[in-house]
């Protein structure tokens, strides 16, 4: 019987040094890619294209691809555009044409320092608790590591 309980207990512990080097491997990966994350925010994973669904890595491309949404000209000479403002529902907006560079490169500002905010946040976030993880993992291995080691020693 004593036997069989050795064995039981050698055996959760090397699954549970296993297990945490599985997990540090994993969480290192994790800390990787959020360290690149934080040094390229705007190419960070599903970044580079801001809530309307345009990209945020050029203003050219956002200028592009912000003309290309439906235009109107009103009686005035005046185009309306069909843009969301935060919320869901989009709304009319009557701009001139001349002010518009200015306006949609606000828009791009905003949109910009939201989506590297948004990304910055994630990739710390994701960076600590992967931390946490390994040195957690660390922890639990070292503990189960040496208590194997000296049961070992005191069986042999």
């Amino acid at each position: 019987m004593e036997r069989v309980n050795s064995r039981i207990s050698q055996a959760y512990g090397y699954a549970v040094c296993f297990i945490t080097v599985v997990v540090m491997l994993i969480a290192i990966k994790s800390v990787v890619d959020a360290a690149f994350d934080l040094s390229d925010p705007l190419r960070a994973e599903g970044g580079g294209y801001g809530r309307l669904g345009r990209p945020l890595t050029n203003f050219d491309l956002y200028k592009v691809e912000a003309r290309r949404q439906t235009t109107t000209r009103g009686p005035n000479g005046l185009v309306a555009t069909i843009r969301t403002d935060g919320s869901d529902t989009p709304r009319n907006v009557l701009t001139d044409t001349a002010s518009s560079d200015a306006e949609l490169r606000k828009l791009y500002d905003a949109e910009r320092d939201a989506a590297i905010g948004d990304a910055h946040f994630h990739a710390i976030r994701s960076l600590v608790g992967n931390l946490l993880l390994i040195v957690i993992a660390g922890v639990l291995f070292a503990v189960h590591w040496r208590w194997l080691r000296k049961r070992d020693a005191i069986s042999g």
